[in-house]
């Protein structure tokens, strides 16, 4: 039996420390950097070896992961004497699995390329509860071989994967997904905001939801409790989904497409943020729109 590849994970953020938990419970040896430092030693118990740095991180490693904010944080770790890019290690296969726009994406490909790595553009949908679960969707885009060779590593951290097409592909259909959660959620707090206002517990909209088969599902029901109790502990926080409606709409403006309620949506976002609710989950929104309601 062939043994499992060494991985280096770099990014333990909601999203990260997770997949790197369940990496570790399948058997693989995980090396881990995190820029917060604390983030990582909490893995030490539980078997992960902690690098001082991403450069290191890579030079021990066969699979390397990625799971970070956004291309600057990627480029932080990659570039300058201790980045990844300076490990002297020409046998890595990078798995991208952060949200980026597709321009960025297509770069680190390039530059894997350049150094003689394999390269997996590999974002995840799913948020919090999926994660802690190994419940994501991965949607990959690159080679079907590599694919299929890091498959058993991947399906530990997920419970299915859709390969999109070539690097790229998985970039651009995880901002089509995003799309939907953003309206989905920005439709759910609005309704919320509707029902405050004309005087209805907004508990009634989810004992509709939850009685009708073309409506109800799962994503509204993990966001009951963040509407009902006004609890906005970040699941997903809004300035990370910002940032993707902001990808979305300079996908979509670059090409020619109009996206009228994505725009919509980002010009509420776009204000809670403003208020001070980037770190707050994205239903937070809700607060934004109670907050503007008219007077009279």
């Amino acid at each position: 039996m062939n043994a499992l590849p060494s991985v280096g994970f770099i990014g333990l953020g909601i999203m990260g420390l997770p997949m790197a938990r369940h990496l570790l419970a399948g058997g693989y040896p995980v090396t881990v950097f995190n820029r917060t430092a604390s983030k990582a030693k909490t893995l030490e118990s539980v078997g992960a070896k902690v690098a001082a740095h991403p450069k290191e991180t890579a030079s021990r490693c066969r699979v390397l992961i990625t799971m970070l904010t956004d291309p600057a944080a990627i480029r932080q770790v990659m570039d300058g004497p201790d980045g990844f890019l300076a490990a002297d290690n020409p046998d890595v296969v990078w798995i991208q699995m952060s949200t980026l726009d597709i321009a960025s994406t297509m770069d680190f490909a390039a530059t894997a390329k350049k150094k003689g790595w394999g390269f997996l553009d590999c974002p995840v949908t799913g948020s919090k509860k999926q994660v802690e679960a190994a419940e994501l969707i991965l949607l990959a885009g690159g080679p079907a071989g590599l694919l299929e060779a890091h498959r058993p590593l991947l399906m530990k951290m997920a419970k299915a994967i859709v390969h999109a097409g070539d690097v790229g592909a998985g970039s651009a259909l995880k901002l089509c997904m995003n799309l939907i959660v953003a309206q989905m959620t920005t439709g759910l707090a609005e309704a919320a905001a509707l029902a405050d206002t004309c005087g209805i517990d907004p508990a009634r909209i989810f004992d509709v939801l939850k009685e009708s088969p073309a409506l109800n599902c799962a994503y509204y029901q993990i966001k009951k409790e963040p509407v009902l109790k006004k609890d906005f502990s970040p699941a997903f926080s809004l300035a990370n989904m910002l940032k993707d409606v902001r990808f979305m709409t300079k996908e979509a403006g670059g090409r020619g497409l109009d996206l009228p309620v994505t725009q919509a949506v980002r010009a509420l976002m776009e204000s809670a943020l403003q208020e001070g609710r980037g770190d707050k989950d994205l239903m937070s929104i809700y607060l934004t729109l109670r907050r503007n309601k008219k007077s009279g």
